[in-house]
């Protein structure tokens, strides 16, 4: 009986102890994908010197980027507003606020503002230094 007592307490201690080093950080995965938006694969990467670049791009109402391509990975977050993105073969996406666009490479595109307010974008660039993050047609 005196060895159930003490596993009892163990086990109590062990649940209470986890319980209180818990925290309450929360967390989504807001995009996981070998792809980009059209399907295309991600192919094996193979960068020798790489560079992260962040930026923030904001898109005002009605307006429309110029054709460009990425010659580089590049992850678009949707912080506000509604953009939609344009292939030179007319396949297209639109996406809002909170959405995640796994950008085309290498593929020429644009997009354009089709919402009611300035588009916010944050976009993730990773490739090797000196890569231009677009370039235009």
């Amino acid at each position: 009986m005196n060895k159930t007592i003490k596993l009892i307490v163990m086990l109590l201690i062990m649940i209470l102890g986890t319980t209180i080093v818990s925290y309450s950080a929360e967390k989504d995965v807001l995009l996981k994908t070998t792809s980009t938006w059209d399907n295309a694969e991600y192919k094996k990467l193979k960068i020798k010197k790489p560079e992260v670049t962040v930026l923030k791009i904001i898109i005002n109402v009605n307006e429309e980027l110029p054709m460009h391509k990425h010659d580089l990975v590049n992850i678009a977050y949707v912080k506000k507003g509604t953009l939609t993105v344009i292939t030179d073969d007319n396949k297209e996406i639109t996406l809002h606020e909170g959405e995640v666009l796994p950008e085309l490479v290498g593929k020429y595109h644009y997009g354009k503002n089709t919402g009611k307010e300035p588009v916010e974008l944050i976009v993730f660039y990773i490739g090797e230094k000196g890569t231009p993050l677009s370039v235009n047609k």
